[in-house]
C-alpha cells in the first residue's frame, strides 16, 4: 500500500560490498564504473500515518560482481510497529542478485494508531558473508487523514397536516479516500416515525454504501401521528460510518385539520316524526380536530315531498375541541305512510366533509286517524240503512 505522506528525500545507496581494487582507484574517478553491492530507495526520509502500513521501496544493484547473495534484517523499528519484507510479492529474509542486475525489494512498516508522534532512525542490512551493507532511513509520524463527509438536504422544511407524510431528499457525500458504508438514523419527536429509502425507491434500507468522491441521495419519510398538535418540530438526520459522522438540521411544521362529527339528538341517529307536521331534532357538531372547522354549511336530502331546515344554515367558525347545537327541523310529506325513512344530513367546509344517515319513523296525524273513524262509521250506517230498507221488499 502506497504512503500518503509527504516523501522529501534524494536517491540513497549503501556502502559498497566490494571495494574497487587500487589500481583502479588511481585511475580517473569520472571514467570508473562502481562495483560493489549497493541497497538504494529514492526516499530515506519519509512521513508515515499511524494506523496504516506504508510500503517503501528499495533496490538491491550488484554491480560487477559475481552472483551474490545476501540475508536481509531490519533494525531500529519500535516497539509495537509491525514490520515486512517482501519480494515478488512474498515475505523473503534474502536475496539473490546476478552480475550487473537489480531486484527490488519493499519495506513494509505499519506504525500503531496511537503511536506518538516522533522520529524513528530504521535500519535495513544487507549480509555477504562476514561483509555488511545498511541502508539508513528516518521515519516521522504524521496525522492521519480524516475522510470528509457532506449532507446537504434539498429542502430542510416542510409543511402539512398530521395526515402527511414529510419526505425530504438528502444527498450524502463521501469526501473520504476510501468506499465506506454509513449508517442512517434520524431522531424524532414523540409521535413521529421515520423510514429510509435509497434514491427514489421503495425498499427500506438503514444504511447505504458510497464510493470515495461519490454521492447518493437519500430519501427520508417523517410520518406523524394522527393525534401531533400542530406546532414545528424539529428533526436531526445522522450519517456515519463509525469514524466519521455529519447531521442535517430539518423541521416539519404541523399545521393541524379539523375533524368534525355530526352527533344525533341524545346521541342516537333516529327519531320520530307526524306526517305533515315539523319536528325539531337537536343535533350536535364536534369538532375533535387540531384547527378550527370554517365555513361549515349544513344541508339535507330528505326523501321526496319532504322539508328539512336547519338553524342556524351555516357556522363560520368551530374551534378545536369544541361543539355546537343545530337544530334541525324536518316536516315529513302529508302523503307519507307510517313507516321508517331516512334522511341524509351533511355538514361540509373548506376540507370538511360529514354526513350521517338519520332514520324518522313516521306516523300519521291523529285528526286523520279520526276523519278515517269517522268516515268508517259513516259507511257502515249507509250500509246498515240500506240493509233495514231493502231487506223487508
Amino acid at each position: 500500500m502506497k504512503s500518503r505522506a509527504r516523501f522529501v528525500s534524494v536517491l540513497s545507496a549503501a556502502t559498497l560490498l566490494a571495494a574497487v581494487p587500487a589500481s583502479a582507484q588511481d585511475t580517473d574517478r569520472s571514467s570508473a564504473e562502481p562495483v560493489g553491492l549497493w541497497l538504494m530507495t529514492p526516499y530515506p526520509e519519509l512521513a508515515l500515518e499511524p494506523g496504516e502500513t506504508s510500503s517503501i521501496s528499495i533496490t538491491v544493484r550488484n554491480a560487477q560482481l559475481p552472483p551474490q547473495r545476501a540475508a536481509l534484517e531490519v533494525t531500529g523499528v519500535p516497539e509495537g510497529w509491525d514490520w515486512t519484507l517482501k519480494g515478488g510479492g512474498r515475505e523473503i529474509t534474502a536475496v539473490m542478485v546476478g552480475p550487473d542486475q537489480s531486484e527490488r525489494i519493499t519495506l513494509e512498516l505499519t506504525p500503531p494508531a496511537d503511536a506518538s508522534q516522533e522520529e524513528f532512525p530504521i535500519e535495513l542490512r544487507a549480509r555477504n558473508g562476514e561483509r555488511t551493507i545498511a541502508l539508513p532511513l528516518v521515519v516521522r509520524l504524521s496525522e492521519a487523514e480524516q475522510g470528509g463527509l457532506t449532507v446537504e438536504p434539498e429542502l430542510p422544511a416542510l409543511r402539512g397536516t398530521a395526515r402527511s407524510t414529510f419526505t425530504f431528499r438528502v444527498r450524502v457525500t463521501n469526501d473520504g479516500p476510501e468506499e465506506a458504508l454509513f449508517n442512517l438514523a434520524a431522531s424524532v419527536p414523540e409521535g413521529f416515525q421515520t423510514r429510509f429509502k435509497r434514491g427514489y425507491g421503495s425498499e427500506e434500507i438503514t444504511g447505504v454504501p458510497i464510493d470515495a468522491g461519490a454521492s447518493e441521495t437519500v430519501t427520508l419519510e417523517v410520518v406523524p401521528s394522527r393525534a401531533v398538535a400542530a406546532g414545528r418540530y424539529p428533526i436531526v438526520m445522522e450519517v456515519s460510518d463509525g469514524g466519521t459522522s455529519a447531521t442535517a438540521e430539518l423541521s416539519v411544521e404541523v399545521t393541524g385539520e379539523p375533524a368534525v362529527r355530526i352527533v344525533g339528538p341524545q346521541e342516537r341517529l333516529s327519531g320520530e316524526a307526524v306526517a305533515g307536521e315539523e319536528t325539531s331534532f337537536p343535533f350536535t357538531l364536534v369538532n375533535a380536530g387540531s384547527a378550527p372547522a370554517m365555513d361549515l354549511e349544513l344541508a339535507a336530502t330528505p326523501p321526496s315531498g319532504w322539508t328539512v331546515e336547519f338553524e342556524p344554515e351555516r357556522i363560520d367558525a368551530l374551534a378545536p375541541n369544541s361543539t355546537r347545537e343545530v337544530n334541525v327541523k324536518i316536516t315529513p310529506s302529508e302523503r307519507a305512510v307510517a313507516g321508517d325513512y331516512m334522511v341524509a344530513v351533511r355538514a361540509s367546509g373548506g376540507p370538511v366533509s360529514e354526513s350521517v344517515q338519520f332514520r324518522t319513523t313516521v306516523r300519521t296525524s291523529t285528526l286523520w286517524g279520526a276523519a278515517g273513524l269517522g268516515v268508517i262509521a259513516v259507511a257502515v250506517l249507509v250500509l246498515g240503512g240500506a240493509v233495514m230498507r231493502y231487506g223487508r221488499r
